[in-house]
């Protein structure tokens, strides 16, 4: 086309006058700024032109995403509108034209502007700077082919030079962090090394400016940075899956010759990150590294080094030695790559197969006592293999599982042959922390408290896997090693840090004793137990936290015949007295106890109780952390008492489609008799204080005190454990607790009292459930008649509770509820009759209409009567009957209200009534009056917006009662 020739001409003469102006202000006009600028966008535009405005592209990509995301109608089918299907066409095409312009060969006149931007990029004038390398970004995002040649060049200028300039060094770091730029040099493997080095380098220049850059650049890049990973070969299946597919055969020639090529650049790469290692270990072991500059290159180091690939011994001792550097990051860093590269080092030398075996288990439901049993010394329970999965076995028994063997005599490690591969890399762990003074080292740098506060010091689980690697792998010589430092850490009392880096390290010397020989776990017990036992007497508020994330870290998912002398020092040896005058050690070890249940569940349940501990005493303890813990702890042994441990699973599969999906035993379990005659007692104690109770402010008594821990037990279903113990006793303990929630001499105890009552009432029950509690609320409610405050609280409660099982409550429970709830719409206490009110709203939208009309027909009954007149000033004749008048006909209006409130975004047929019902009552007394009025009020507020299409439903006449009585004329303009 002649007129696409002539444009095409006249864009290629303003590329060239572009070129022109740009060198010409490159040798002549660097300081004339606003004319640069101005040349600078006009390159851009020139440069980026692909036929579509950018901002236009951007608009039909917007779109179409949207049009695709809202009118799809699954994976096949859309439903698209006519003009969201042109945007696509508008899309596609766009998007062809930017696809033929990006990959399209660079011309000499790009190639020479796109040089000018460049040169433009390392300007001594800010403001140019900031338009080249906007532009220059621009440009390579569309023609990647042109930065190459211009990546070395600002490269050159981070290296250190009599002639390297601050503002050039700012330009070069602002081009290099651009996200074209920034890609290729992660990609590429013939810059990446270059960059890095340069970055680690760049300490000569003392500006903030170019440091703050240097930095932000590095961080940036370094999360995006991989080592180079081997070419994996093609599963043959999943080649013989894609000829099918394709309908091809694989093209063996061609395969072969991308393989060599992919080769061919791992090859390269990898020689390249070998060098770049060597580069970056060297800059650290260099005294004259500044230590910004020395965190750059070990963040490199540690994306850059695989625990895949073998490492130099040099490297590994490089990260070895910082674990006792000064930075808390390289610190932080070591110990992470560290524990990856022991982990690798153990599969390697050793795989997890020749450790374990697996088994056919005998399905037993008495496993749930070989714990105890092993403590009692049975010799059976003791040499039986370990069993670490905590669920196996709680609900079926399956065909084989994993076992580990007991530990055979000796102190040999259970990794002594090394993988040859790793075995430069293990002698060089080996030799960097096989010393007293190293441990001493990291024990004083690894117990430094949190820069911020105190409070903020955390256990740390990545020092602890540390240590659970290096104990694994290095077996009992190391902790002849380290055990000085780490008892000197564990004594150290007063300081948070010391106590916190002895539990972490005591927490991975437990976990990593794993495969320890007999003999080397009887020097671990014997070195622990005499620590542990003045540990956990000499225990802080804010030192507790780090010793209970100690035990976890050590039990979790391991067998508790594993840690027999532990369970034995917290269960026997500091065993629980509730007569000590000492609260919080009672209440620490109380919460020691607390862990192991957390940890293992049903299988030391048994083991505790048998310990007989003395929680019962703990009822009425007049230490408040000490009954919150005891009654926690009650109600874990009590909900770890039960294990279904079905003999295999057909069978389980045969009970459930027997009894349902919770099976025969799981839904109905009320707890052992243990357990039974644990809350007997414990209601029985309660009611005995209760009678003993004398109302007073000053101090609690034995009622208060024991509610609150009876409380506590019911409150931990609801945060610690399983909710089926505390529901099949829910009917047992609403009569306690809804007294209690009326219970003004403790604002705790009735605080508690109302959480669990709302708990309960929100709990999706089964069928039998649900119909017992709500028969034992309206049995309570009945009860409980004399009573208003208990009344104006359970009222609510029942409605929630409706609510929340309103599919599993049969039609008379629910009939029954809301005649129970209407009824005590009359009664005399003003705040019922309230409560009462909003109950009977939220019931009657979720009822039938029958059940409406039954509620309308009943109320509007309570209406025929009228109150007789009284003179303004003198009282009825019969104030008694005026009275119960009074609160019929109050009882009617609430009623009605409740109808009008129920639906406040329609008009049903029988609310026109209604509402003139309601209206006739508006001159009787308070609190008729006032409750006709906020009806009114409520039902204007929610029918403004569609009142004239609403008014339709209304007669002229009931229109007119509606408009004289209650609403200005305004309204209806």
């Amino acid at each position: 086309m002649p007129e696409y020739t002539e444009l095409m001409a006249m864009r290629e003469d303003i590329g060239r006058v572009t070129a022109k102006a740009l060198a010409f202000m490159t040798k002549s006009s660097e300081d004339d700024v606003e004319n640069i600028k101005a040349l600078v966008l006009l390159a851009q535009c020139y440069m980026c032109n692909f036929g579509v405005d950018r901002a236009m592209y951007s608009s039909y990509r917007r779109a179409w995403s949207f049009g695709l995301d809202s009118f799809t109608l699954d994976s096949k089918k859309t439903a698209m509108p006519r003009y969201f299907a042109t945007r696509r066409l508008m899309f596609v095409q766009a998007s062809r034209m930017l696809h033929n312009a990006r990959f399209g060969c660079a011309s000499t006149l790009e190639n020479e502007i796109a040089d000018r931007l460049a040169h433009f990029c390392l300007s001594q004038y800010s403001e140019v700077r900031n338009y080249a390398v906007s532009a220059l970004d621009d440009v390579t995002t569309l023609l990647p082919a042109l930065k190459y040649p211009l990546i070395p060049r600002f490269l050159a200028e981070l290296s250190a030079s009599e002639s390297s300039d601050p503002e050039r060094m700012t330009g070069a770091l602002r081009v290099l962090d651009t996200q074209s730029i920034r890609r290729t040099c992660l990609r590429d493997w013939r810059f990446f090394p270059q960059l890095v080095l340069a970055l680690c380098r760049a300490q000569h220049e003392d500006k903030p400016q170019v440091k703050k850059l240097v930095r932000s650049t590095a961080v940036s890049q370094v999360v995006h940075v991989a080592a180079p990973h081997p070419i994996e070969e093609l599963d043959p299946a999943i080649r013989d899956l894609v000829e099918q597919l394709s309908g091809q055969p694989c093209d063996a020639a061609s395969v072969s010759r991308l393989k060599e090529k992919c080769q061919e650049r791992y090859s390269f790469a990898s020689s390249e990150n070998s060098q770049l290692i060597d580069a970056l270990v060297d800059i650290l072991r260099d005294a004259g590294t500044t230590w910004r500059f020395a965190a750059i290159a070990g963040y490199y180091l540690d994306q850059l080094s695989s625990v895949k690939t073998p490492l130099a011994p040099r490297v590994v001792a490089t990260l070895a030695d910082n674990l006792t550097s000064d930075l808390v990051l390289f610190r932080e860093s070591a110990a992470i790559y560290l524990t990856q590269l022991l982990s690798r080092i153990k599969h390697r030398s050793r795989p997890d197969t020749e450790l374990y075996a697996v088994q056919k288990p005998k399905p037993d439901r008495e496993y749930a006592d070989l714990c105890e049993r092993a403590v009692g010394g049975n010799q059976d329970a003791l040499d039986a293999p370990f069993l670490d999965s905590p669920s196996v076995g709680w609900l079926a028994w399956p065909q084989t599982t994993r076992v580990f063997p007991q530990p055979l005599p000796g102190t040999s490690a259970a990794y002594e042959d090394i993988d040859p591969e790793y075995k430069g890399a293990y002698d060089a762990v080996r030799a960097a922390i096989f010393s007293a003074e190293k441990w001493e080292r990291i024990a004083r740098l690894f117990s430094l408290e949190s820069t911020r506060s105190p409070e903020e010091d955390s256990f740390g689980v990545p020092r602890a896997a540390l240590h659970e690697q290096l104990f694994s792998l290095f077996g009992v010589s190391l902790l002849e090693q380290a055990w000085p430092s780490i008892e000197k850490l564990a004594m150290d009392f007063e300081r948070i840090g010391a106590q916190r880096a002895a539990a972490e390290m005591i927490a991975g010397l437990v976990r990593g004793s794993k495969h320890w020989g007999k003999d080397a776990l009887a020097r671990m017990w014997e070195l622990l137990i005499p620590l542990f036992s003045l540990v956990f007497t000499r225990l802080r508020p804010d030192t507790l936290r780090f010793w209970q994330v100690c035990l976890q870290y050590s039990i979790a998912r391991r067998d508790p015949r594993r840690y027999l002398p532990l369970i034995e020092l917290v269960i026997y040896t500091n065993s629980f007295d509730p007569q000590a005058e000492a609260p919080f050690a009672e209440a620490s070890k109380l919460d020691l106890m607390r862990v192991l249940l957390s940890c293992w569940d049903w299988r030391i349940a048994s083991t505790i109780i048998a310990s007989r501990p003395r929680l019962m005493d703990a009822l009425a303890h007049p230490y408040k952390q000490v009954r919150d813990i005891a009654g926690i702890v009650m109600y874990m042994l009590s909900s770890s008492e039960f294990s279904v441990s079905y003999p295999c699973v057909e069978v389980t599969i045969d009970d459930f489609a027997r009894y349902g999906s919770t099976g025969r035993d799981f839904s109905h379990w009320g707890g052992t008799q243990r357990t039974h005659n644990l809350i007997r007692d414990m209601t029985a104690s309660i009611d005995a204080w209760k009678e003993e109770h004398i109302p007073s402010s000053e101090g609690t008594s034995n009622y208060i005190r024991g509610s609150k821990t009876l409380l506590t037990f019911f409150l931990a279903s609801f945060g610690y454990c399983s909710r089926r113990l505390a529901i099949e006793h829910i009917p047992t303990i609403l009569p306690i607790f809804s007294v209690l929630q009326e219970q003004h001499d403790d604002e705790d105890v009735a605080r508690l009292a109302n959480v669990i009552m709302q708990f309960f009432s929100q709990v999706l029950y089964t069928a039998e459930i649900s119909e017992g509690v709500a028969n034992k609320i309206l049995a309570l409610l009945d009860e409980s008649s004399a009573m208003w405050h208990v009344i104006h609280k359970t009222l609510p409660l029942l409605c929630t509770l409706t609510f929340s099982n309103r599919f599993t409550l049969s039609r008379e429970v629910r009939m029954r509820i809301v005649d129970t709830t209407a009824a005590f719409l009359e009664h005399e206490q003003i705040e019922v009759r309230q409560s009462a009110s909003s109950s009977l709203t939220s019931l009657i939208k979720c009822a039938s209409n029958k059940v409406m009309a039954d509620i309308n027909s009943k109320f509007s009954a309570k209406l025929k009567t009228r109150l007789p007149r009284v003179r303004y000033g003198k009282p009825p004749k019969n104030l008694a009957a005026y009275s119960k008048l009074v609160l019929t006909r109050h009882a009617g209006v609430l009623g009605l209200s409740c109808l009008v409130l129920a639906f406040p975004y329609t008009i049903p047929e029988w609310m026109p009534e209604v509402l003139v019902l309601l209206a006739n009552c508006i001159d009787d007394p308070n609190p008729i009056q006032s409750t006709v009025q906020r009806t009114f009020a409520e039902f204007r507020r929610t029918h403004m917006d569609t009142w004239h299409e609403d008014r339709k439903k209304f007669t002229s006449s009931q229109l007119e009662i509606l408009t004289d009585m209650l609403v200005s004329p305004c309204y209806y303009a």
